[in-house]
Protein backbone atom coordinates (compact mmCIF):
# COMPACT_ATOMS: atom_id res chain seq x y z
CA UNK A 1 0.00 0.00 0.00
CA UNK A 2 1.29 3.44 -0.91
CA UNK A 3 1.01 6.33 1.44
CA UNK A 4 2.40 9.71 2.17
CA UNK A 5 5.39 10.43 4.36
CA UNK A 6 5.29 13.85 5.95
CA UNK A 7 8.27 15.50 7.57
CA UNK A 8 8.74 18.66 9.54
CA UNK A 9 9.11 21.77 7.39
CA UNK A 10 12.66 23.07 7.32
CA UNK A 11 12.85 26.67 6.06
CA UNK A 12 16.61 26.33 5.51
CA UNK A 13 16.20 23.33 3.20
CA UNK A 14 16.09 25.57 0.12
CA UNK A 15 19.59 26.84 0.87
CA UNK A 16 18.61 30.49 1.37
CA UNK A 17 20.17 32.56 4.11
CA UNK A 18 18.00 34.05 6.85
CA UNK A 19 18.46 37.48 5.21
CA UNK A 20 17.31 36.16 1.82
CA UNK A 21 14.25 34.49 3.36
CA UNK A 22 13.25 37.67 5.16
CA UNK A 23 14.02 39.77 2.07
CA UNK A 24 11.63 37.66 -0.03
CA UNK A 25 8.90 38.18 2.54
CA UNK A 26 9.73 41.88 2.90
CA UNK A 27 9.51 42.42 -0.88
CA UNK A 28 6.13 40.70 -0.96
CA UNK A 29 4.91 42.86 1.91
CA UNK A 30 6.17 45.99 0.13
CA UNK A 31 4.00 45.02 -2.81
CA UNK A 32 0.97 44.71 -0.55
CA UNK A 33 1.67 48.03 1.20
CA UNK A 34 2.35 49.95 -2.03
CA UNK A 35 5.96 50.62 -1.09
CA UNK A 36 5.31 51.82 2.48
CA UNK A 37 8.46 50.58 4.23
CA UNK A 38 7.31 51.37 7.76
CA UNK A 39 4.07 49.44 7.32
CA UNK A 40 5.85 46.51 5.66
CA UNK A 41 8.37 46.32 8.53
CA UNK A 42 5.51 46.52 11.03
CA UNK A 43 3.78 43.58 9.33
CA UNK A 44 7.08 41.69 9.20
CA UNK A 45 7.57 42.24 12.96
CA UNK A 46 4.07 40.96 13.59
CA UNK A 47 4.72 37.87 11.46
CA UNK A 48 7.98 37.34 13.33
CA UNK A 49 6.17 37.44 16.68
CA UNK A 50 3.53 34.98 15.46
CA UNK A 51 5.71 32.52 13.54
CA UNK A 52 9.22 33.00 14.93
CA UNK A 53 10.90 33.99 11.67
CA UNK A 54 14.05 35.14 13.45
CA UNK A 55 16.12 33.70 16.28
CA UNK A 56 18.68 34.87 18.84
CA UNK A 57 21.49 34.80 16.27
CA UNK A 58 19.70 36.86 13.62
CA UNK A 59 16.93 39.25 14.65
CA UNK A 60 14.80 41.91 13.03
CA UNK A 61 17.33 44.59 13.98
CA UNK A 62 20.04 42.67 12.13
CA UNK A 63 17.76 42.37 9.12
CA UNK A 64 16.99 46.11 9.17
CA UNK A 65 20.70 46.98 9.40
CA UNK A 66 21.52 44.61 6.55
CA UNK A 67 18.76 46.16 4.41
CA UNK A 68 20.42 49.56 4.87
CA UNK A 69 23.94 48.20 4.33
CA UNK A 70 23.00 46.40 1.10
CA UNK A 71 21.19 49.44 -0.27
CA UNK A 72 17.57 48.25 -0.19
CA UNK A 73 16.33 51.11 2.00
CA UNK A 74 17.50 54.57 2.96
CA UNK A 75 16.79 56.46 6.13
CA UNK A 76 16.32 60.23 6.26
CA UNK A 77 18.88 62.33 8.13
CA UNK A 78 16.49 62.95 11.01
CA UNK A 79 15.41 59.25 10.94
CA UNK A 80 11.79 60.29 10.50
CA UNK A 81 11.22 58.48 7.23
CA UNK A 82 12.43 55.27 5.60
CA UNK A 83 12.26 54.95 1.82
CA UNK A 84 12.98 52.23 -0.68
CA UNK A 85 15.81 52.68 -3.15
CA UNK A 86 15.77 52.19 -6.92
CA UNK A 87 17.43 48.81 -6.29
CA UNK A 88 14.39 47.73 -4.27
CA UNK A 89 11.97 49.07 -6.88
CA UNK A 90 13.77 47.07 -9.56
CA UNK A 91 13.64 43.97 -7.35
CA UNK A 92 9.89 44.35 -6.85
CA UNK A 93 9.34 44.72 -10.60
CA UNK A 94 11.50 41.70 -11.34
CA UNK A 95 9.73 39.53 -8.77
CA UNK A 96 6.33 40.63 -10.07
CA UNK A 97 7.22 39.75 -13.65
CA UNK A 98 8.65 36.39 -12.54
CA UNK A 99 5.46 35.69 -10.61
CA UNK A 100 3.27 36.56 -13.58
CA UNK A 101 5.28 35.10 -16.46
CA UNK A 102 7.47 32.55 -14.67
CA UNK A 103 4.90 29.77 -14.87
CA UNK A 104 4.18 30.10 -18.57
CA UNK A 105 5.18 27.07 -20.57
CA UNK A 106 6.19 26.90 -24.17
CA UNK A 107 3.54 25.36 -26.38
CA UNK A 108 3.41 24.24 -29.94
CA UNK A 109 3.15 26.87 -32.62
CA UNK A 110 -0.43 28.01 -33.13
CA UNK A 111 -1.78 26.28 -30.04
CA UNK A 112 -3.29 29.39 -28.51
CA UNK A 113 -6.55 29.00 -26.63
CA UNK A 114 -8.47 32.18 -27.47
CA UNK A 115 -11.99 32.92 -28.56
CA UNK A 116 -11.07 35.69 -31.02
CA UNK A 117 -8.80 35.51 -34.01
CA UNK A 118 -5.83 37.85 -33.93
CA UNK A 119 -5.46 40.98 -36.04
CA UNK A 120 -3.08 39.20 -38.41
CA UNK A 121 -5.61 36.55 -39.42
CA UNK A 122 -7.31 37.32 -42.69
CA UNK A 123 -10.59 35.59 -43.20
CA UNK A 124 -10.57 33.80 -46.49
CA UNK A 125 -13.27 34.93 -48.95
CA UNK A 126 -13.90 31.29 -49.76
CA UNK A 127 -16.55 29.50 -47.74
CA UNK A 128 -16.73 25.92 -46.59
CA UNK A 129 -19.27 23.88 -44.68
CA UNK A 130 -19.50 24.48 -40.93
CA UNK A 131 -17.17 22.38 -38.81
CA UNK A 132 -17.53 21.83 -35.09
CA UNK A 133 -15.32 24.32 -33.27
CA UNK A 134 -15.61 27.12 -35.83
CA UNK A 135 -15.70 30.58 -34.33
CA UNK A 136 -18.77 32.77 -34.65
CA UNK A 137 -16.65 35.24 -36.62
CA UNK A 138 -15.97 32.52 -39.21
CA UNK A 139 -19.62 31.86 -40.01
CA UNK A 140 -21.06 33.54 -43.08
CA UNK A 141 -24.54 34.30 -41.76
CA UNK A 142 -25.82 35.78 -45.01
CA UNK A 143 -24.97 32.66 -46.95
CA UNK A 144 -26.25 30.43 -44.15
CA UNK A 145 -29.66 32.13 -44.20
CA UNK A 146 -29.80 31.81 -47.99
CA UNK A 147 -29.05 28.10 -47.70
CA UNK A 148 -31.74 27.71 -45.03
CA UNK A 149 -34.37 29.30 -47.34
Amino acid sequence: MRGFHFSKFDPNADGKSKFQQLLDLFMQLLTYTNGDVAEALQWLNQLDREYGLTNDEYGMGDFFDELKDKGYITEAEDKSEIKITPKTEQGIRKRSLEEIFGKLKKSRTGNHQTFKPGQGDEISPETRPYQFGDMVEQIDFTESIRNAQ
